[in-house]
């Protein structure tokens, strides 16, 4: 009889035990990108309201937002999500970046908006620029943003070894998705804007051919990838708008549903 009522007050209170665990390290990630938020709000004083760059040269070095920000937050730990846990797998998916600033190659946990897709740089970045070394995308100017309260900045992110959170990258590392609840956090990503605050938004992955995407679930949320959602944008021989490119990962993706 005492075996049988332990064993059912375990059932009981082992899923509260686990919520409970989720919800510190849903807490502490909040914190984190929040941290984010006000590291470059300094940088961006001290760079004349430019936002982060994203730098490659030819030698291989690359200069990504959170190697940027590191003379603002001195710590690599800040940058990692308690719910992320890979590390570099293999020599081609090096986790650790090419800052050497990562020297225990575990992925970072946050991405920066590059925006609603890869190609397509209507975020915190703009159009590639070439030159004899390598190559630059350049951070936009804060003025530039419509709307700051509405403009995502840093998300949860599943890329590597650039962290971005293009709908495109963000859930590139899910193969066996059956339910947006097994997203991090319970797909309810953290998330940073451009005036600075953070809080959770709710995420959802679908399929575009072999490729997994993921977008906010409200179609608000969605046009916060855009600084100007009128601006417009050319990729792979298509002009559009910020604000139709959303709306053409939203209805071409075959989203999971709940």
């Amino acid at each position: 009889m005492v075996i049988a009522i332990i064993a059912i007050l375990a059932a009981i209170l082992f899923p509260v035990f686990a919520q409970a665990r989720e919800s510190a390290r849903r807490t502490q990630c909040l914190s984190n990108i929040r941290q984010s938020g006000t590291a470059m709000a300094m940088y961006v004083q001290d760079y004349d309201e430019m936002a982060p760059s994203v730098v490659h040269d030819r030698s291989g070095k690359e200069d990504d937002f959170y190697a940027i920000l590191q003379p603002y937050v001195k710590s690599i730990t800040m940058f990692y999500c308690p719910d992320r846990t890979e590390w570099t797998l293999t020599p081609t998916d090096d986790c650790g970046g090419q800052e050497g600033i990562n020297p225990q190659k575990r992925c970072i946990g946050y991405g920066y908006n590059w925006g609603i897709l890869s190609s397509v740089r209507l975020g915190m970045v703009g159009k590639r620029i070439r030159f004899p070394g390598g190559y630059i995308e350049p951070g936009i100017s804060i003025a530039s943003i419509n709307a700051p309260a509405e403009m995502m900045v840093y998300s949860d992110t599943g890329d590597n070894p650039r962290y971005t959170f293009c709908s495109n990258y963000i859930f590139q590392y899910y193969t066996s998705l059956t339910s947006n609840a097994g997203l991090r956090h319970g797909g309810q990503l953290n998330v940073n804007f451009a005036d600075g605050h953070a809080k959770a938004v709710k995420w959802k992955a679908g399929k575009l051919g072999s490729d997994i995407f993921g977008l906010p679930k409200s179609t608000e949320d969605q046009l916060k990838y855009c600084a100007n959602p009128d601006a417009s944008y050319s990729a792979g021989g298509t002009t559009m708008t910020c604000r139709d490119w959303v709306k053409y990962v939203d209805q071409n993706v075959n989203w999971l549903k709940d």
